[in-house]
């Protein structure tokens, strides 16, 4: 397999070790289905990969079988109107074409980095990405799901149909399925261990499950109206003016959809790094998108901007913006700039030693304690000695810190600091993952924020589905 086939082996997390005894890239849900039960009567174990983006190592197969779902492809009309049929190896890239070209006034809200990113991974993670401001993550747009059981068993769950009452659930297929107890409150945006919650829909257990639960091979996408148009804009300033602004915004009755930060160093970094971007002056860049719903609603949003930036001493001179497409481009680019540029770095030095992988954190504090955990992040960062950059959600108290470790000495304290930054976010009551998901790398966080008593009623959950 690594010989013939060697990109399934590794994503975006730069994990060395990838092995596997024997793949699969089914083209239809009973494909899927056949080779599960197949795994399950060898008694293989095996692991979901897609477009191979994700930065948690979760599609790195250690032994076993792998099950690609990157040819279970279709796009069509969903079963109402505004909603879009999608199979799993469809990219977020091409649902966006496929809206642009043939449902030109909706759009698929889900707006993770990777714009090639596979529907089926996105589902995996119920990822979000810089619109989860205003939308939320992924779950929130999806009315059902085409999911395989680890033992071949595919079934349809539509939202709505059945829901758990009292941590309890009667299913026709499943059976009786019983939650574990929760013993602390969900953070709201949360991607660690299975979504729990006592009145649940059923649906939504699958959903960011990180294929554990089995295979999601297709989904009815909900779709959006587009707004009339979308204001763009880019903040150059001081740590001070940041975080003021980053208030204002979010205090503020606009219908804010984006509110992304890049800190310190990451401008230096990337004109070091990507190629030189000229930039007005300032060190702290807060980027927000917001939507307007007629010419008189930009007028007054733009309005309302100037009158903010103007008030906090950010002059006109250092901000880019606008609400074309062109200019959101260019915005676009910039921000997705730096993950990238962070991800060819690591690939670059995991080449040089294969120890060497994806080290960041995907912790999130509630908002209004944003401030005080990047604090604390600097100092634990800082102290590594380890190159770093920091951004991310400002506006979910959301923040990926990045570490760039070239030899194993740097990979420990990286590793270290990570640990240490989680434990902090829970106790600031975060969680250790907001949107990536635990994969293989981050999945030992999980006891940084549940019980063992959470953790094993997740088990318990686990093997009841793989007797299916």
């Amino acid at each position: 397999i690594a010989d013939e086939y060697p990109d399934i082996l590794r994503d975006e997390s730069s994990l060395s070790g990838g092995n596997c005894q024997v793949a699969a890239w089914p083209e239809s849900i009973e494909e899927v289905s056949s080779f599960l039960r197949e795994c399950r009567e060898d008694r293989v174990p095996v692991t979901v990969s897609g477009a191979r983006t994700g930065v948690a190592g979760g599609a790195v197969p250690m032994g076993g079988a792998l099950l690609s779902t990157e040819r279970l492809r279709g796009l069509g009309p969903g079963e109402g109107p505004g909603t879009l049929s999608a199979m799993a190896g469809e990219t977020i890239e091409g649902i966006r074409s496929y809206c642009v070209k043939n449902l030109p006034d909706h759009f698929y809200p889900p707006d993770p980095t990777e714009a090639t990113a596979s529907l089926g991974g996105t589902l995996a993670t119920d990822a979000s990405g810089a619109s989860g401001y205003m939308y939320g993550s992924t779950r929130k747009w999806i009315n059902s799901i085409e999911v395989v059981l680890p033992g071949g068993t595919p079934l349809k769950v539509r939202r709505g149909e059945h829901r758990f009452r009292k941590g309890r659930l009667i299913h026709p297929v499943l059976g009786k399925l019983q939650l574990p107890e929760k013993e602390r409150t969900r953070f709201p945006k949360n991607a660690a261990g299975l979504f729990i919650e006592p009145g649940m829909d059923l649906i939504d257990l699958f959903i960011g499950s990180e294929g554990e639960l089995g295979v999601i091979c297709g989904a009815e996408l909900q779709l959006r109206q587009n707004p009339y148009a979308t204001a763009s804009l880019a903040v150059f300033c001081t740590e001070e003016q940041f975080w003021v602004l980053r208030n204002d915004l979010m205090e503020s009755s606009l219908p804010v959809r984006e509110l992304e930060a890049m800190l310190p160093p990451c401008l230096t970094f990337l004109n070091e790094n990507h190629g030189a971007f000229i930039h007005p002056p300032g060190d702290w860049v807060l980027i927000t998108s917001i939507e307007a719903e007629s010419e008189d609603d930009l007028d007054r949003i733009l309005e309302t901007l100037d009158v903010m930036l103007s008030e906090r001493g950010v002059s006109p001179d250092c901000t880019w913006g606008g609400f074309d497409e062109g200019e959101r481009e260019r915005l676009r680019e910039f921000r997705h700039s730096l993950p990238e540029t962070v991800n060819r770095i690591v690939a670059r030095n995991a080449a040089e030693n294969p120890s060497i992988h994806k080290i960041s954190t995907d912790t999130a504090v509630p908002p209004k304690l944003l401030r005080e955990y990047h604090g604390q992040m600097m100092e634990v960062l800082q102290g590594t000695g380890v190159p770093h950059v920091v951004f991310g959600h400002a506006g979910q108290g959301h923040l990926h810190a990045n570490l760039l470790p070239k030899n194993d000495d740097e990979l420990k304290a990286s590793e270290r600091a990570v640990e240490l930054l989680a434990r902090r976010a829970v106790l600031l009551g975060g969680t250790v993952s907001a949107e990536h998901g635990t994969g293989r790398l981050k999945k030992h966080l999980l006891e940084c924020m549940y019980s063992q008593k959470e953790l094993q009623g997740m088990e318990l959950l686990k093997e009841r589905l793989r007797t299916l």
